[in-house]
C-alpha cells in the first residue's frame, strides 16, 4: 500500500511539473553506465568512468596531459589529466594561486596534505574538480547540468574515489 501511495505521489508531482526527470537516454545510461578504466600511459593517471555516458572522445584537455569525454548530446564533460607540479604546489597552495572560479559558487571542499577536491553551480552546470598529488597531479573535472545532480551524485563519487597516479616510479618524473 504505502508502495502505491509513493508511485502515486511522484506521478502527481511529475505531471505537476515538481519533478525534473532527466532525459531517457541519461536514465537508461546511469542506470547502466559501462564503468572502464581510463589510462595515460604517458603520465599514469589512473581513474574509473562511465563509458557509456562519455562515449564521444572529445580532445586533450586545456592544460595538462590527458583526454576530455563529452556525453553523446554535449550535455556533460568528463577530463581525466595530469600537471606538473614543478613548483611543488601543496593542494592547499594550488587552489590559492589558480583557482579559476569564483570561490562563492563553491559549495563543497575539501583539502587534505594529498589531494583537493571542489564542486558548486555556475550558471546552472555542476563542476567537480579533484587532483591528487603523487610528485605530478593527477586531476579529473566534470561538468553537468544542476537539474540532474542527484542522479550523477554516486557516479562522481565514484569516478572520485577510483583516481590513481602512476603504478610505478618512472611514469612519476
Amino acid at each position: 500500500m504505502a508502495r502505491i501511495r509513493f508511485i502515486m505521489m511522484m506521478t502527481a508531482l511529475a505531471f505537476a511539473g515538481l519533478a525534473v526527470p532527466l532525459p531517457v537516454q541519461a536514465q537508461s545510461d546511469t542506470a547502466q553506465p559501462g564503468w572502464r578504466t581510463y589510462v595515460d600511459e604517458r603520465t599514469g593517471t589512473r581513474v574509473d568512468f562511465p563509458a557509456t555516458l562519455f562515449p564521444v572522445e572529445a580532445a586533450e584537455p586545456e592544460r595538462g596531459v590527458g583526454r576530455v569525454f563529452n556525453s553523446s548530446d554535449g550535455r556533460a564533460t568528463f577530463s581525466a589529466y595530469a600537471l606538473d607540479n614543478e613548483e611543488g604546489h601543496t593542494p592547499q597552495s594550488y587552489l590559492r594561486n589558480f583557482l579559476k572560479v569564483d570561490p562563492r559558487t563553491i559549495d563543497y571542499r575539501r583539502v587534505t596534505r594529498r589531494f583537493f577536491a571542489v564542486s558548486g553551480v555556475r550558471d546552472g552546470e555542476v563542476y567537480y574538480s579533484r587532483c591528487n598529488f603523487h610528485g605530478r597531479m593527477h586531476c579529473i573535472y566534470l561538468s553537468y547540468p544542476e537539474r540532474e545532480l542527484r542522479a550523477w551524485d554516486g557516479i562522481v563519487t565514484r569516478i572520485s574515489l577510483s583516481l590513481r597516479g602512476p603504478r610505478n616510479a618512472s611514469a612519476r618524473r
